[in-house]
This record gives C-alpha cells, structure tokens and sequence, in this order.
C-alpha cells in the first residue's frame, strides 16, 4: 500500500502532469503530421491507413517506454545509489525491450540475411531497438534535468533568504549606546529644561517608532527617512557642548522618492562618535539632496577618535553599510571617503 500511494504521489504532482500532457501533445503532434503527410503523398488509400496505425502504434510503443521509466523505474529504481537496483533497472528494460521486439525474434526464420529483404528487415529491427533505448536515456536525463532544475532553484531560494536576513539584520543597527546615552542626557535635561526634556523624549519615541515598525519593508519614503534623521541628530545633539558646529541640510524635490531605511545611520552615528572635542571646537555637517534622478548624501566631520576600539567598531560598521548597499543598490551607487588627522568626508551617491 504505501508503495502504491508512493507511486501515486510521484505520477500525479504538478510537474509530472505537466510532462505527462507535453508527452502526450508531441505523440498527437507526431501522429497528425505523418498522417497529413501519408494522406498528402500516397494515393492508395488502404496503404496510408496501414501506414499511418503502424507509425501510431510505433509512437505509442515509444511513449510507453518513455513514460513506465519517467515515472516508475527511473524514479524508483536508477537514482538510487545502490548497484542492485540499477542492475534490476536495466534488466527489466532489457525484458519490455525484448517483449516490444518478440516479433522480431519470432519471425527472424523467415528471412535470410542475405537477401536485401531481411537485411533491411534487420535494420529495421536494430533502429527500432536504439529509439528503445533512446526513450530510456530521455527518461533518465530528463530526471536529472529536474532534479537539476529543483536545486538550483532551492539554491537561488535559500540565497535569497539569507540575502533577506541578512538585509533585515543590516537595516535594524540601531545602536544600543545611543539609547542609553540619549536616556542619560533626558534624564540630565528634566532638572534644568523639563521643556527640552519633554521634546527630547517626544524625539526618541518617533526614532524607535519608525525603527521598529516602518522599517520592516524593502524601501521607505525619503521624507520619512529625513524625519528620521533630523530626530536623529537632535537627540545626538543633546551631548554636544557649545564648540560643536552642527549644520544640516536636507532638499526633497519628489516627495514619492523612496529608499533603504537606515541606509545613512551609520555614517552619521560614526560623525557624532568621532567628530566630537570636549576641548577643541568641532563640525558636523550633513546634508541629504534628491535632483536629477540621485539621492546624494554628504557627511562631513572633525576627527578626534582616539582609541583603538572605538577605530574598530566604526570599520565594521562602516564594511556593513558598504555590504548593504551592494546588497539593494548593486551597480546603482558609488561612494566616496576621505580621512585625515583632522577631518573625514564621505559622500554617497544613489542613481534611482
């Protein structure tokens, strides 16, 4: 029973319906045409009809082989690693050969290889036995063209899928230091400006909003991206002393542009963490532009890091905003990056 429900299972999925049909419709499409060509070209009409059921009985013959080995011997007994049932494999082939061709072996007394009769005869029989086989190599390399086919199409799946994960991993860096240095300066704010304060926590829930929930598809909208940001550095700004220069410019001209969310997180985060002096005056500027088609993004900073940790952590985060930007934009960006002892400039340019 459960090989018989096996058998039913193989013959009757989606894929091997599809081949069956197509198998069927070649042997029709055979069939008519030898027909239309008999019936065009032979003028006895009894010889076309018994050329015509000859060639439709060989066809059929064919199809049969065809189709006993796609669904079952192949299947069930070839693509198996063990040498036994490759062995029983072709045995039963050879066995439905021989009984397709009995009529050779019982007839082959009547003729005589010398004569031009049985050598074609012969021939004949020889050509018949090579389509045979033919149909039992078509049955066994379409197998594998399937089997083929499903792992490619497993890979590109998978593939995708970590392309996916990897995305959402990327997309949602959303820095925990940040969190607890914002909460720190809010809660520093409610003794000396409850008003600031109040804003700065207002500022906070939009950020986190928008990173939990709006950034769960592939792209936002611009505008939704620069409202993010703006909350962004206001609340990064909180940490800034007097002598930090902070500037922004953001020019949205197609309000339906849309993008990779916290795409320019890093880049900005990275200009906070390395551009700040406590004792030197400092500079942020920052500026998102939408024309003619590009998204361009300049950032431009102070450089006062000094620790080496701190120098390690920005060059992975750094390689992850590059991986992810060859991950969405392939060929559809560049990136330009300069660092000095005083200064880091990086501009990123996003062709839609």
């Amino acid at each position: 029973m459960k090989l018989a429900e096996n058998i039913k299972k193989h013959c009757f999925n989606h894929l091997n319906l599809s081949i069956f049909g197509a198998q069927i419709a070649i042997y029709a499409m055979f069939v008519a045409i030898w027909a239309m060509v008999t019936i065009l070209l032979e003028h006895d009409t009894n010889i076309a009809i018994d050329s015509i059921r000859v060639n439709a009985t060989v066809l059929f013959l064919l199809l049969v082989e065809f189709m006993v080995n796609f669904y079952l011997l192949v299947p069930k007994l070839y693509l198996h690693h063990d040498k036994l049932k490759k062995g029983f494999f072709w045995g039963i082939n050879l066995i439905i050969v021989l009984l397709w061709n009995c009529y050779i072996i019982s007839h082959h007394k009547e003729y005589s290889l010398g004569t031009s009769l049985g050598l074609e005869f012969y021939q004949s029989g020889v050509i018949w036995l090579l389509l045979n086989y033919a149909m039992i190599v078509a049955a066994i390399l379409m197998h594998y063209y399937i089997n083929r086919s499903r792992h490619l199409r497993y890979i590109r799946e998978q593939k995708q899928r970590t392309t996916e994960a990897e995305l959402a991993w990327l997309r949602n860096q959303l820095n925990p230091h940040f969190l607890f240095n914002t909460l720190n300066n809010i809660s520093s704010l409610t003794q000396i400006a409850p008003q600031r304060a109040q804003n700065a926590i207002g500022d906070l829930s939009e950020i986190l909003r928008y990173a939990l929930y709006e950034t769960e598809v592939e792209e936002v909208l611009l505008a939704d991206e620069v409202k993010f940001i703006q909350n962004y550095i206001k609340l990064m700004a909180l940490r800034c002393n007097p002598n930090v220069e902070i500037k922004t410019l953001f020019d949205i001209r197609n309000s339906q542009r849309r993008i990779a969310p916290l795409l320019f997180l890093t880049p900005i985060e990275n200009a906070f963490r390395c551009g700040i002096s406590t004792e030197r005056p400092s500079f942020i500027h920052i500026s998102l532009t939408d024309s003619e088609g590009k998204i361009v993004f300049l950032c431009d900073n102070s450089n006062y890091m000094k620790k080496q940790n701190d120098q390690d952590g920005v060059g992975v985060e750094l390689e992850n905003m590059h991986h992810r930007l060859e991950l969405v934009y392939q060929n559809r960006y560049r990136i330009e990056q300069k660092t000095d002892k005083e200064w880091n400039h990086l501009k990123i340019v996003i062709e839609q």
